[in-house]
């Protein structure tokens, strides 16, 4: 076997063209028709060669795209995928695990759509990095290499290890005038404004560095900058354009042009073969979607990347991330739930995933693309068993949850397992060098596989290895009980359901309905009027408050308090003031006449001014079915869900 002329040409270390092949070994691939062979056989054969794989049948190279959801900050794994209600009272928890449609395989309650798909799921519980940085973390995540440093907040150099996308982009890359690697919605940093390493081509150069957007996708004027023809150039003066750029490309190549130079020149060739190629466009547009659909997805950040990131995949780019984004860069909205862990979890960030990641995976279903397109959950680490006295989790690189979909994963799957406080991992631990070797495995790609850095030297792709139980659909979960069914959760309203599905930062009072009123006191008010959850309350003459009892996430900007009534109001002689601070009406608000809604700013940096909130209104009568704050203010699609005056 170690003679055999065609693995030979694998194991060639005269490089010179992008993909890593050499003349000589080009001509050799170029002969394997009258061999009989694809190139793709010879790739499988390959693999079976190797002394000490093991078998995993078809599933070498099913992937032919990748859909990487890397959740920024670091989410609680014992609160998403590997509960323990059974565990410590210190780290079990608030949430309670469900049952899925798949027996012995439980999630969180905050998850119900997705439970509808576990038997499309891999869930990996048994990860340790034992890195507690968001940096070095996210750089072992994103490329499945351990950073050299143990450090936050360094920012990315030119010797990270390439980004997944980033070796796709040198070993394969489109030729139809796709991107091979595309990210969104932003750049990922740390609160300092650190570039986060990891998320582009680092030691192999920026050329190969993602196509990013860097808009949120829901922003009511999105577009993509590099794709938007200016308005006094068509697309015959941008042909005329490429030609000149040529001739100068050619120019160039006579004087000695510096590394910067070529990078840029490719940035620029790449730039006008996206313009020009309008199914490109089209690919990036979401604008010609449905309404419908983009709800289905979730109308927020995450939800309209994630559904740009199909579109994408479906048009042939051949890897995307989608970050978790911060709503404002000095905000942490991310997953780093060191305080309220829990608050944040339930009311904004696992609503805002489970609905658009359950469409993803129901969509590339029905389609049949999720047979090769890879899905994958990541982050930077988990976070601490205990809770702390802010009731949130730390960093805590020793365990952690990954999971996988589709691309040749076998799903209705559990690999490895916590112990009783998903702090350590007991059984079948991996690393992130695992993680990477089984996503280059389904790639088409072995871990010694190679990649070259800017002087041509080698380094190996994944140092791990493939989880091939996962991969051989070995590691379906034991039979056990369901959980027992949930009592005493509150009953949420429409109102409620739409301030968790929207994704924004938010605290909200279904006023009337006892359960949800737990977390606020109320003065000044009548006693609950109707029935179920229409019920509201009203205002006497007197002033009324409404105080806010649990902790208050202060580090969150508020902009705007929400009323919803049950009957049409005017704002005229409303007043309102926030811990003793006089709230400002809007002239514009007052001319507006009578509304069943109103959202009425705060002042810059209230919110951030206070530990605590209470607010007081005088508004005779005022018949009051929900109230809010918002971090910013509610869109008239996600109100025309309500049926509500806008």
């Amino acid at each position: 076997m170690k003679n055999d002329p065609m693995l030979e040409l694998f194991n060639n270390q005269r490089m010179s063209f992008c993909d890593q092949l050499d003349r000589r070994t080009m001509l050799q691939a170029g002969s394997l028709g009258t061999m009989g062979l694809s190139l793709p056989q010879l790739l499988s054969q390959k693999a079976e060669a190797r002394p000490g794989r093991i078998e995993t049948g078809s599933v070498f190279g099913k992937a032919k795209r990748v859909i990487l959801l890397f959740m920024w900050g670091g989410p609680a794994h014992q609160d998403t995928w590997d509960l323990k209600p059974e565990g410590p009272v210190e780290s079990r928890g608030e949430f309670l695990p469900i049952a899925t449609n798949v027996p012995g395989l439980h999630v969180s309650e905050h998850f119900p759509l997705l439970a509808n798909h576990a038997d499309k799921l891999a869930v990996i519980r048994s990860v340790g990095q034992e890195d507690n940085n968001h940096s070095t973390g996210a750089h072992a995540g994103l490329t499945g290499r351990r950073h050299e440093l143990k450090a936050e907040s360094f920012g990315a150099r030119q010797t990270d290890f390439p980004h997944f996308g980033s070796v796709l982009s040198a070993l394969r890359p489109n030729s139809s005038g796709l991107p091979t690697f595309v990210s969104l919605p932003e750049i990922i940093s740390t609160t300092n404004g650190a570039v986060t390493p990891g998320q582009g081509g680092g030691l192999i150069g920026r050329k190969f560095d993602p196509f990013r957007i860097s808009q949120h996708p829901d922003d009511p004027d999105f577009s993509i900058e590099s794709l938007r023809l200016p308005e006094s150039v068509g697309l015959s003066r941008l042909e005329t354009r490429r030609g000149l750029l040529s001739q100068m490309d050619h120019a160039a190549r006579i004087a000695d042009r510096s590394a910067q130079t070529k990078t840029l020149s490719g940035y620029y060739e790449q730039a006008l073969d996206m313009v020009l190629a309008p199914e490109v466009r089209n690919a990036f547009d979401l604008a010609s979607v449905s309404q419908a659909k983009r709800m289905r997805y979730g109308y927020h950040t995450f939800g309209q990347s994630v559904l740009m990131a199909k579109r994408l995949a479906e048009a042939g780019v051949q890897l995307v991330t989608v970050y978790w984004h911060r709503e404002k860069k000095t905000i942490d909205s991310t997953w780093d739930t060191h305080s309220l862990n829990f608050q944040e979890l339930k009311l904004r960030l696992m609503p805002s995933v489970d609905r658009p990641i359950a469409a993803l995976l129901n969509d590339l279903s029905e389609s049949g693309l999720l047979e090769d397109t890879l899905v994958v959950w990541n982050s930077e680490f988990g976070r601490t068993p205990k809770v702390n006295g802010r009731a949130g989790r730390d960093h805590w690189g020793a365990c952690n949850s990954v999971v996988m979909a589709g691309g040749g994963v076998p799903g209705g799957q559990v690999y490895g397992a916590s112990d009783p406080q998903a702090a350590y991992p007991i059984a079948n631990k991996v690393t992130q060098d695992d993680i990477a070797a089984t996503m280059y495995h389904l790639l088409g790609f072995q871990p010694d596989d190679e990649v070259h850095d800017r002087l041509n030297r080698p380094h190996r792709l994944a140092l791990g290895e493939p989880i091939y139980d996962l991969l051989g659909g070995k590691c379906r979960p034991a039979p056990k009980p369901q959980p027992a069914r949930i009592e005493g959760r509150p009953k949420l309203g429409a109102f409620t359901t739409m301030l968790r599905e929207r994704g924004g930062r938010h605290i909200t009072c279904d006023i009337g309905n006892l359960d949800e009123e737990k977390t606020w006191k109320l003065t000044g008010w009548s006693e609950p009027i109707g029935e179920g959850l229409s019920r509201h309350r009203r205002t006497g003459n007197a002033p009324a408050k409404i105080a806010f009892t649990g902790m208050f996430h202060k580090q969150f900007d508020y902009s705007h308090c929400v009323f919803r009534l049950a009957e049409p109001r005017s704002l005229e002689g409303v007043t309102l003031s926030v811990s003793g601070r006089a709230i400002p009406i809007p002239a514009a608000l007052i001319e507006q006449g009578e509304r069943t809604l109103w959202q009425i700013p705060f002042p810059p940096g209230l919110a951030t001014s206070t530990s605590t909130f209470e607010l007081t209104i005088t508004a005779p009568d005022w018949p009051v079915t929900d109230f809010a704050i918002v971090g910013d203010p509610i869109r008239d699609l996600h109100l025309a869900r309500l049926s509500v005056d806008r």
